[in-house]
């Protein structure tokens, strides 16, 4: 998707004049509108015309679709200041910043390489405990035929995943789902659990462990990748940090997490530093994103929501150089 952007950015010109609408909705779904003919007042040809009405008309219908599915969700949920965690200006930037169906760094390709280990496919169902707009969940559907429920614990998140299942036809194999991982539970035992960097801000992060372990089948397999606090490193060095979370971080150490495991006999297979590559990928795309946005007109709205959420990475990114780690756990439940 940001390679897309990129080389479409390359070549800057003047957008014909079309309405606002058609060009938000061009900027947002990745059209190319540079090479239609205009002159003031209408358009030069027939053709132009219709393509432009098309647009337009697709722009209403899917904008429609949208509020109608996301107004049925509950609140978005609130971050730690009392306002929406979530909205669809958000969800909107999230998707052109990492990928259509992703709301955080790490596509397709990504989940790919994460689960590896695991060796998933059509006997073997999942369950993702950070399925953000299920892009993760659908992405292991398709590529392993295996069943992937998909658990995210903002209501607006969750509807817009689940919309987007649907309309990829994947609403059985690849659901999106809402849950409360303070309060965690699931009714059914599955072969695999992946959580990707969403732990570090669950409180009760004892209770979440107890839960997976429980549902986990004899063998299955846990892949988990967090922010953990590097070794010798005040917890107070990162209060720039942490203060500026949307949700308040509850860091745990590296020897802790390890303990999480050790406690409920989770064989830890791969405990790995991945900090640099993940802040590498953050940097690369936020940059090839800012040098799209530069081209571009936006509304305020837009603009202060892209301001916060290139805020948000780009602490985080700070925050790793000042003592926070990113870490992959891989780990094995034994046979009954």
């Amino acid at each position: 998707m940001i390679n897309a952007l990129k080389s479409g950015a390359s070549k800057p010109s003047r957008l014909p004049d079309l309405s606002l609408k058609t060009r938000l909705y061009a900027w947002w779904e990745g059209y190319d509108l540079s090479g239609l003919k205009t002159r003031r007042g209408r358009m030069a040809d027939d053709a132009a015309a219709r393509r432009d009405q098309e647009a337009e008309a697709e722009a209403e219908a899917a904008e429609t679709e949208e509020e109608n599915i996301l107004g049925k969700a509950a609140k978005s949920g609130e971050n730690r200041w009392g306002k929406p965690l979530w909205t669809p200006s958000r969800i909107d930037i999230t998707e052109k910043l990492w990928g259509a169906g992703f709301s955080s760094p790490g596509g397709a390709e990504h989940i790919s390489y994460l689960v590896r280990p695991i060796g998933l496919n059509p006997d073997k169902s999942a369950l993702d405990l950070s399925a953000g707009l299920g892009g993760g969940a659908r992405s292991m559907a398709t590529e392993f035929g295996c069943w992937v429920n998909g658990l995210e614990s903002s209501p607006l998140l969750a509807a817009a995943g689940m919309e987007r299942s649907r309309k990829a036809g994947l609403e059985k194999r690849a659901p999106v789902e809402l849950y409360d991982p303070e309060h965690f539970s699931y009714p059914r035992r599955v072969d695999a659990i992946l959580y990707k960097e969403g732990m570090f801000a669950v409180h009760d992060k004892e209770q979440l462990f107890d839960g997976i372990e429980e549902i986990l089948k004899p063998k299955g397999h846990l892949l988990i990748t967090d922010y953990v606090l590097a070794p010798k490193v005040a917890p107070d060095s990162l209060a720039d940090w942490t203060v500026k979370e949307p949700l308040e971080p509850n860091l745990w150490t590296l020897d802790r997490m390890k303990n999480a495991f050790a406690q409920r006999n989770l064989d830890l297979r791969i405990s790995e530093d991945i900090t640099n590559a993940h802040q590498q990928m953050i940097k690369t795309l936020l940059y090839e994103f800012t040098q799209y946005l530069a081209q571009i007109s936006m509304t305020p709205e837009t603009r202060a929501t892209v301001l916060r959420e290139a805020e948000l990475w780009a602490g985080r990114v700070t925050a790793m150089n000042e003592g926070l780690r990113c870490y992959r756990f891989y780990a094995l439940k034994p046979g009954e």
